[in-house]
């Protein structure tokens, strides 16, 4: 993991009380082709993309990549103030999979404005704190003139679009390369925007409190102190289904491609499937609770010290490992949690296993190294 991504990590997870984890990414060993990135170039104006917003061909999903309307009043009224004045602005990027609706790739702000000011009329904003534009401080779009609203509408813009046919992969790369600048997006963003519709609600179900039994469970056996903002409770989430549903055994570097193949194989999966493994999730997280009360997936050297941040690692091998469980197992350990709790102390004290879940967590050993380990530990108590 580069420095500056790692910093962003840190910080990220100071905020959440989850420990910053230093993966150590290692990029995918086959670069995707350039035969395979089809890009369209189109040359459009405001008023298409009006247009198609008015008739919801683009799409604007509340929960795509961060969220749309994140600009102030202030921002959003630089912004038409730079259409009104005919300054350059950006290219817009689209994923165009769907004829009939678009996807935003890069410039999902700039479209929201347009969306709240143009398209929502009387709802819209009223421009603010105008720079140059002064008489039009305190107006909506309607209440333009003519001819500046012609102005906004036929301002030319330039969109890329990648068509159909794209693998997921390469989506997954190109949305990367383009958000370096500014507010980068985290890796759980980028899957969430490529894996719309069934993968997309089936990962926020997990974790969502205000959805169901589940993502309460998941909320108390975390203590709620993974933010909801930037989707860090979703890339928890996504951990878990990605080893749930492929083998730790078939696993590859980097991290990031098996999470998006992980999102991938929710679309597959039959209906039967997807209930279990939100059954299991929930029992995983209950179990946890149970044995851990405060304490799940959390480092532990000491039964009376404090208590650390919660471990992704941890998460990772400890949701899997007891959501593979018969009912009846986990019965058990819960009833020999005295035993299991001290074998896991023993087993952060293994220098190899902490390494595991410290650093370079996505590297092939590591990521074996702890799931055998915790295996091993789970079976020595049911056996004890």
């Amino acid at each position: 993991m580069k420095e500056e991504e790692y910093a962003q990590s840190a910080s990220v997870a100071a905020e959440n009380n989850v420990e910053a984890e230093n993966n150590d990414d290692i990029a995918a060993s086959v670069p995707f082709q350039p035969k395979d990135v089809k890009i369209t170039t189109k040359y459009l104006n405001i008023g298409d993309l009006v247009e198609m917003l008015e008739h919801d061909e683009i799409k604007l999903n509340a929960e795509f990549q961060r969220l749309p309307n994140l600009w102030n009043i202030d921002k959003k009224s630089k912004f038409i103030e730079s259409l009104l004045l005919g300054l350059p602005i950006p290219a817009f990027f689209f994923d165009g999979a769907n004829d009939n609706s678009w996807s935003v790739i890069d410039g999902l702000q700039r479209i929201s404005t347009l969306e709240h000011f143009i398209v929502k009329k009387e709802q819209g904003f009223k421009l603010n704190n105008l720079e140059f534009l002064h008489q039009f401080n305190d107006k909506k779009f309607s209440e333009l003139p003519r001819e500046y609203q012609r102005r906004i509408k036929t301002f030319p813009i330039t969109g890329y679009i990648l068509d159909k046919g794209a693998p997921e992969q390469v989506k997954y790369n190109i949305f990367k390369r383009i958000n370096q600048g500014g507010l980068v997006l985290t890796p759980q963003e980028i899957r969430h925007a490529l894996h719309q519709g069934i993968p997309a609600t089936f990962v926020e179900n997990l974790v969502r409190s205000n959805k169901n039994q589940t993502g309460q469970a998941f909320v108390r056996t975390t203590c709620g102190v993974i933010k909801t903002e930037r989707m860090e409770d979703r890339d928890f989430a996504t951990r878990f289904i990605s080893f749930y549903l492929l083998p730790y055994t078939t696993y590859e570097p980097d991290l990031d491609s098996f999470m998006n193949k992980g999102m991938a194989a929710i679309r597959t999966a039959s209906k039967q499937k997807l209930e279990q493994m939100e059954k299991d999730f929930l029992a995983a997280m209950d179990t946890a609770w149970d044995i851990f009360d405060k304490d799940a997936f959390r480092k532990r050297f000491d039964p009376s010290a404090n208590r650390k941040s919660i471990n992704k690692a941890l998460f990772e091998v400890l949701s899997v490992k007891l959501a593979q469980l018969t009912p009846d197992k986990r019965k058990q350990l819960i009833v020999l949690k005295e035993i299991f709790k001290q074998k896991f102390i023993e087993l952060c004290k293994d220098p190899i296993f902490l390494r595991s879940i410290s650093d370079g967590t996505a590297k092939k050993d590591s990521v074996y190294y702890r799931f055998t380990k915790v295996e091993k530990i789970i079976q020595e108590t049911l056996n004890y």
